[in-house]
């Protein structure tokens, strides 16, 4: 380290520059870098903090300088402009991620995506959407997504799809995509072609643009280690109630934990005719204290529709843990529906409540 600093104080940098034009994207990475400054960042506990380190340095050259900062090309700044949101997943997306850098513009609506990482668990793509127009408040791309290497197993079902925007000036919105790949293949390599067709708005369907943003792009899996728990032994139950931990997957960037839930909806309901739905999320936090964010595939979850034995089998992707945590605390949440007023929609029939945490050990 102090050779790389050393190596910094013998630049030769002229110091009589000229203010230079920052982007909004680049002043807001800079404002929530500082103001993110007094926060913690974990370290996976599987793998080496050496790359945590290079990175952190780079950053410290890139603030020391920004006049320099302003000139380099955005790579990886996406995923950072979201450290508030509760489904911030993508800590270190930024170290792993692949420099794509592709542009196309259509009905006057530029899409560039900046950067995407594959961990064999997900794909995501970080991307911005710029247009004179008004595109409302949570614009996304949205067409399809294949790779070679998929076939047509993902082609109609399979996948879970999830969005974080955001909106940093009248006209410039940033994006994460996050394609999880649930029921399918997970190659080593991925030869990705989006075919975007539409920019619509998350909150208001009806303000959508149609337009044609073709990209193409390969992507290399990062490693991972799987754990699978057999035998029930990371279980929780209640009565009508079964919720198991079946395995885990942790990748330099992410920790996806998979599990097999039995619900007995009737008996919890008490409902036989009526139809009612029961969705379980969960809270996730370890040892030492730490709460990690999130993101839920919730599979079919439970309906009186459904036979009284179907299983249901979500995910949750969060960040590595911390390297020093030796448990993690999973809290189930219950959360029982009926229809509202014969519509479509549907309401809760009583408060959510907790059942018996999950109690679950980190090897070392």
């Amino acid at each position: 380290m102090k050779k790389l600093y050393k190596q910094f104080n013998n630049l030769n940098i002229e110091t009589d520059l000229e203010p230079m034009e920052v982007s909004d994207l680049e002043k807001e990475r800079v404002k929530k870098n500082l103001m993110k400054g007094k926060k913690k960042r974990h370290i996976s506990r599987n793998f080496s903090v050496a790359a945590a380190l290079l990175v952190a340095s780079s950053i410290t050259f890139s603030f020391a300088f920004p006049t320099i900062a302003a000139k380099l090309p955005i790579m990886g700044d996406i995923f950072e402009l979201f450290n508030n949101d509760e489904e911030y997943v993508f800590e270190k997306h930024n170290t792993y991620s692949t420099d794509i850098g592709l542009s196309e513009e259509s009905n006057g609506i530029n899409v560039t995506v900046t950067d995407a990482v594959y961990d064999g668990e997900n794909i995501t793509v970080a991307y911005t959407i710029k247009s004179e127009k008004d595109l409302g408040d949570r614009p996304i791309l949205e067409g399809k997504l294949v790779a070679d290497e998929f076939e047509d197993k993902y082609e109609h079902s399979g996948f879970s799809e999830n969005y974080i925007i955001e909106k940093i000036s009248e006209k410039e919105y940033v994006v994460v995509y996050n394609y999880e790949l649930i029921k399918g293949p997970k190659p080593d390599e991925v030869h990705i072609t989006w075919e975007g067709d539409t920019i619509l708005d998350l909150n208001n369907v009806s303000n959508a643009f149609l337009g044609d943003w073709s990209f193409q792009f390969t992507l290399n899996a990062l490693e991972s280690e799987t754990q699978k728990f057999t035998g029930g032994s990371i279980i929780t139950e209640e009565e009508g109630i079964e919720i198991l931990v079946t395995k885990m997957t942790e990748t330099p960037i992410s920790t996806t934990l998979y599990f097999s839930e039995a619900v007995d909806i009737r008996l919890i309901a008490k409902e036989d005719e009526e139809l009612r739905v029961v969705l379980i999320e969960y809270t996730v936090s370890d040892n030492l204290g730490n709460k990690y964010n999130t993101i839920h595939y919730r599979d079919i979850g439970h309906s009186t529709d459904f036979p009284k034995t179907r299983r249901s089998y979500p995910r949750l992707t969060t960040t590595n843990f911390h390297e020093e945590a030796t448990s993690l605390t999973i809290t189930p949440i219950v959360n029982i529906y009926k229809k509202k007023d014969n519509d479509t929609l549907l309401e809760l029939v009583k408060e959510p409540y907790t059942i018996e945490p999950i109690h679950m050990p980190l090897n070392k």
